[in-house]
């Protein structure tokens, strides 16, 4: 349990931003909580707020009607703040008004209300308690390493570091994957896009693994690129198949250079020089019919010339001679146009079938040129028949009749067409490449990181970690199975009647009270106890404020050492608890403080073993507060400079004030701490009224000068003028106190009973408090004291803390 150190409270109750160190302070140095703390302060100053501040922590709620609550609490081991004391798990117990109306409600209405019953341990059950002792030493201990709870820790350390290593492992795989994600498809203009992220990629990854998608080549890739820069081409249009005419030309060339013709009247010397025939044939068209002498040597042509060739260069000659032409014109028309008869270029194509193209362009070009060649070679056959026109020819067999040129411009068309299709899906074509790009880089980043590698150690780390954590839960189990067994024990060894026991030796030990009682009946319907207070043998009510106040303090007391509470480090809040008590009863309320709660223990070495950690104890009451100073005040070992420990005390006092607007807690003044007397607290409030410049820092004490002079000059007065002779006459102490000055004993008086008594004056609760006058009654009245007993006056300022008056 950690030690309360100081309370700071924003908004709390009758608390307004009050601070505990600007506060309680002593020669400007904050002072803290100690062990045993003793609190006093005046009904309606802010001591029952106070401890309902520090109930919070017990009973994990506000107040009822407490509106925007604002505090910490400083301890030990941190700050407990209006954030998080429903959270902290400290053993707190508060007794106050509203523990009454939690636990004992049947004293404020005896219709509704009831008594919560407590279990104490039984004096009978010496064998349930070993039997809890042998399951306790099977728990065993951390701190002394023995026993379940130690194997559970060594456990759990080990499953801390194997989550930690599968954690920090798995979040080095997901820093890859989310930095290449974002930084590298995210940010690539050619594929990535702007919502792309880890849960995307991780998507990509699933679906490579399910389709088995192996990892494109450079050209793939290169082509993929390409089409997703394509822009919408033209549609290509497509010529007639072309139909090659191969075999029909072999055919007229072969029926022409084969066909067998002889001259009428053969020159054989044509006949023998082929050349010389041809070049004969070319002549007669330059010169037949046109003149009579040779364009060769210019002798004159002889008379017979054009009978004789006539004769050798017959009919049968002349029109094979023509065929050879007209077929050899076809022919070269026919080769004319083979360079038209594709239609087609490369750049009327997407480049992911230029490619295509380009491998059948080049079979094309090559049947294209073989199929031209063989035309070629009829237009030879021809040529040579021509010149040779009485030789007949036999040709070679069709080596290309063009099939394979049709067959791949076909394929060519295809793939036109193919292109032609590409247009329309275009756009679904470049999304697709789109996507096997972003698909492929996803692949290849992968492989390189072997992310099946790291996903398998992901996985040996995660087997690991559900070994530990199956490990854990087993002892886990193992420790709650004890636990359970250790519960059941002690609920067999609580007994509620041991609680109403314990209650009525308080009563009667401590109070003589053997008029009440409280009694544990046992309701056989629910198996359980109920508390009623009993006067004799019957059931009580009609009781009186100190009864109640005798009951609920004994209650409390008693429920210190209930099943939940006891051999607990406790801090122990007692607000107000002699309430309505007579001086006898207020004796024996200390006294049981002292017994039970205050007086240590002695160990085994002589030192002392306190029953609390933390007590603090608040009273309105000078009477119960004399006894208070009375407490076993615990001490504390401190090292001094040389080394050498001693003991110092380890408990402080404080006063709680109402000012003007929040209460206020600080160090009690030394002469209430040391005197415990009304008289000398008096004496000090009147003396704090000798200026008016006081009344700005606290304006609550002018407000009640009034109240303050009267008692203080009713015991002052008393104990000097013992005797009073006329019983009639009110103002006979004041006129012997004052002597022959009747205006001032008559201003005192006035001032005294009208800022007292507001009964017969009423009209003066609604003006203002006339400050000026209390600073010159206050001086009057102290200096007539000096004036009268300067000795007494000058002890009266020591008990104080105020240097002597000098004459």
């Amino acid at each position: 349990m950690a030690k309360i150190k100081s309370i700071d409270i924003e908004n709390f109750g009758s608390y307004r931003g009050f601070s505990w160190n600007k506060s309680v302070t002593r020669k400007g140095e904050p002072q803290e909580f100690k062990r045993l703390n003793i609190l006093y302060g005046r009904n309606y100053s802010g001591k029952t707020t106070l401890s309902r501040i520090i109930s919070c922590i017990e009973t994990k709620k506000y107040p009822d009607n407490y509106n925007n609550p604002s505090f910490s609490i400083t301890t030990e081991s941190g700050v407990i703040s209006t954030n998080n004391v429903f959270s902290v798990n400290e053993n707190v117990r508060v007794y106050n008004k509203d523990f009454i109306k939690r636990n004992l409600s049947f004293l404020e209405d005896h219709h509704n209300g009831q008594i919560e019953t407590f279990a104490m341990i039984g004096s009978d059950n010496q064998k349930l308690e070993e039997q809890i002792k042998v399951q306790e030493r099977n728990l065993g201990n951390i701190e002394e390493r023995s026993g379940l709870l130690y194997e559970r820790q060594i456990k759990l350390n080990n499953m801390n570091k194997a989550r930690e290593l599968e954690e920090s492992h798995n979040s080095d795989i997901e820093k890859k994957l989310k930095n290449h994600a974002n930084n590298k498809i995210k940010k690539n203009r050619t594929y990535g896009h702007a919502n792309y992220n880890i849960t995307k990629i991780r998507a990509d990854i699933d679906k490579i693994r399910k389709n088995s998608i192996d990892i494109l080549s450079d050209e793939e890739v290169s082509n993929l690129k390409s089409l997703t820069k394509e822009e919408t081409l033209n549609e290509i249009i497509i010529n007639s198949p072309y139909q090659p005419q191969s075999l029909h030309f072999h055919k007229k060339v072969e029926d022409i250079v084969s066909k067998k013709i002889n001259p009428t009247a053969p020159i054989q010397d044509l006949l023998n020089d082929s050349i010389l025939q041809a070049w004969v044939k070319s002549g007669i068209t330059h010169h037949k019919g046109k003149r009579n002498t040779c364009g060769f040597c210019n002798q004159e042509l002889p008379a017979d010339i054009w009978q004789k060739l006539d004769k050798h260069f017959n009919k049968e000659s002349d029109d094979l001679d023509r065929n050879i032409t007209e077929v050899s014109n076809s022919l070269k028309s026919e080769i004319s146009n083979l360079s038209n008869i594709l239609g087609l270029t490369k750049d009327q194509f997407y480049s992911s079938e230029k490619s295509n193209f380009e491998t059948y362009y080049k079979t094309y070009d090559k049947s294209l040129n073989l199929y031209k060649k063989q035309l070629h070679n009829l237009l030879n056959v021809l040529e040579k028949r021509k010149n040779d026109i009485f030789s007949s020819i036999q040709i070679s067999p069709l080596e290309n009749d063009g099939r394979d040129l049709t067959l791949i411009i076909k394929k060519m068309y295809e793939l036109a067409r193919k292109n032609n299709n590409k247009t329309k899906t275009l756009a679904q074509d470049k999304a697709e490449a789109i996507e096997k790009l972003r698909i492929n880089d996803v692949a290849a980043f992968i492989q390189n990181i072997d992310l099946a590698k790291e996903e398998q150690k992901s996985s040996e780390l995660k087997k690991k970690s559900e070994s530990e954590t199956k490990d854990l839960n087993e002892i886990d189990n193992k420790i709650e199975e004890i636990k359970k067994r250790i519960e059941e024990l002690r609920i067999q060894q609580n007994d509620e009647r041991k609680g109403a026991e314990k209650v009525n030796e308080y009563l009667n030990h401590f109070f003589g009270h053997k008029g009440l009682s409280l009694k544990a009946d046992e309701d056989s319907k629910e198996s359980t106890f109920i508390f009623k207070i009993m006067r004799g043998d019957n059931e009580a009510y009609n009781l009186s404020e100190g009864e109640c106040s005798l009951i609920s303090f004994c209650y409390f007391i008693a429920k210190l050492e209930d099943t939940k509470t006891k051999g607990k480090d406790l801090i122990i809040y007692i607000d107000d608890p002699i309430s309505s008590l007579d001086s006898n009863h207020i004796f024996f309320v200390y006294s049981l403080i002292e017994s039970v709660i205050a007086k240590p223990l002695k160990n085994s070495d002589g030192s002392n073993n306190y029953k609390y950690e933390q007590l603090f104890i608040s009273t309105h009451n000078l009477d119960f507060f004399k006894y208070l100073k009375r407490l076993s005040h615990p001490k504390r070992k401190n090292s001094n400079n040389g080394g050498k420990s001693k003991a110092i005390s380890d408990s402080q006092y404080f006063i709680i004030e109402s000012g003007e607007h929040s209460s206020k807690i600080s160090l009690m003044p030394n002469y209430l701490k040391d005197y415990t007397t009304e008289f000398n607290y008096l004496f000090h409030q009147i003396f704090l009224c000798r200026d008016s410049i006081n009344a700005n820092e606290n304006h609550e004490r002018f407000y009640s000068f009034g109240n303050n002079l009267r008692k203080f000059l009713e015991a002052f007065l008393f104990y000097k003028y013992p005797y009073q002779y006329d019983k009639n006459n009110s103002l006979e102490r004041l006129i012997k106190f004052f002597g022959e000055d009747p205006t001032s004993t008559t201003l005192t008086n006035r001032i005294s009973n009208e800022l007292s008594h507001l009964e017969e004056i009423f009209d003066r609760s609604m003006k203002p408090i006339e400050i000026p006058e209390i600073p010159k009654l206050a001086n009057f009245v102290l200096d007539k004291i000096y004036e009268k007993d300067p000795d007494q006056y000058n002890a009266l300022l020591k008990s104080i803390g105020e240097p002597e008056r000098v004459p």
